[in-house]
């Protein structure tokens, strides 16, 4: 075998290694998800705070608030923190708390905090929590909808008294092919969160569909003392974690979250540059699935230059199954089936996005997010 061959060998089955590592974690999680369902008796619910950080939602929040009053959950309060909106956010909340009364509470985050953990959303979630009474806290973004089902699901796990943190599935609504493939893609990512937990790892998850116990949050010291990081949510799940608190990941369509695409390919890649920028917490795990790419397109462009079509076709065939297979299985698992043309696209744009995304997070290290930069 010459050396070209040795790589596309070597590129496979490190790839097959990965993907096997992603697949088996999430069929383990959603295992555990399954064998864990059940409903708890009305007086041993906790109490919940969902907290929404706003910050220029005059469009979604009221929709976002709307979703969440209707929970079929009997004992919640929703806190909305407005983080120095500009637009008309303030004015649609104190026309929805005139429509909910107590079961609604605004918090108006006036000035930047001078302690640079909480500058962001984490200082939103954080003022948030400041405030919460409940025994559980949900959180959700502004641009999303929760069904009726979220917060009994995202609850459940609650009941076994080790567990501090739950996580999500997060799909994007919209009909545009963009939205479908933004949609594969967070599926995606998220079923290899849930595979990490699969694995007793804190690997990732979305902060529009995660649940805190409320003294595990203050075990850690909440964000005021964790290290400020752009990926709020993934900083957040790791310091529980390490403080010794178990993790949950919820695969069914009851804990599902729907959220807003983004409107252009460069928001996506800044989306996906601030990600990529928080992911470098991840470490050992960054530097691991990092070979893995290096070894994955190495081989390919290795196999275009010498003209060896068969390795090439072989690699793309070989992603292509390893990440479907996961994709797969987190669209069975919450049963949107109507996703399932869109796979191999977002399989191939996040392929594309591993070439560029090294430069985006090293070359332009600070993130523009919310009309803010942050570092």
């Amino acid at each position: 075998m010459s050396w070209v061959e040795w790589l596309c060998l070597l590129g496979v089955a490190s790839y097959v290694v990965r993907g096997s590592f992603f697949v088996l974690g999430a069929w383990r999680e959603w295992r555990r998800d399954r064998a864990a369902k059940g409903v708890a008796p009305e007086g041993e619910l906790p109490s919940v705070s969902v907290i929404i950080p706003a910050r220029n939602e005059e469009q979604t929040i009221a929709r976002c608030v709307e979703s969440v009053m209707a929970s079929d959950y009997p004992r919640f309060e929703v806190i909305v923190v407005d983080d120095r909106s500009t637009d008309r956010t303030a004015e649609v909340l104190q026309e929805l708390q005139q429509r909910y009364g107590e079961r609604l509470r605004v918090i108006h985050r006036r000035e930047e905090p001078r302690e640079r953990n909480l500058q962001g959303k984490a200082g939103a979630l954080h003022c948030g929590m400041e405030q919460a009474r409940g025994e559980v806290a949900a959180f959700t973004d502004a641009d999303c909808i929760v069904p009726p089902t979220w917060l009994r699901a995202v609850v459940a796990p609650f009941r076994h008294p080790e567990v501090g943190f739950v996580a999500g599935l997060t799909v994007v609504s919209g009909r545009r092919l963009f939205d479908r493939i933004q949609a594969a893609e967070w599926l995606l990512l998220g079923a290899a969160g849930g595979a990490g937990v699969g694995w007793r790892q804190a690997l990732g998850c979305y902060g529009n569909n995660m649940a805190v116990r409320c003294r595990a949050y203050w075990d850690v010291g909440g964000y005021a003392r964790i290290p400020f990081s752009v990926t709020e949510d993934l900083s957040l799940q790791q310091a529980i974690h390490r403080r010794g608190w178990r993790m949950r990941f919820l695969f069914g369509p009851e804990g599902m979250v729907s959220t807003l695409p983004v409107a252009t390919v460069w928001d996506r890649l800044r989306q996906l540059q601030r990600w990529g920028r928080g992911g470098l917490l991840l470490g050992g795990w960054a530097v691991g699935f990092g070979m893995t790419t290096v070894l994955f397109w190495g081989a390919v462009f290795a196999a275009l230059l010498a003209g060896e079509w068969l390795w090439t076709l072989g690699l793309v065939g070989c992603r292509l199954v390893a990440d479907g297979a996961l994709g797969v299985l987190a669209t069975w698992t919450l049963r949107r089936w109507q996703l399932l043309w869109a796979l191999p696209l977002g399989i191939l744009t996040l392929a594309v996005v591993e070439l560029v995304l090294p430069f985006l997070v090293f070359l332009q290290p600070r993130v523009r997010w919310k009309g803010r930069t942050l570092s």
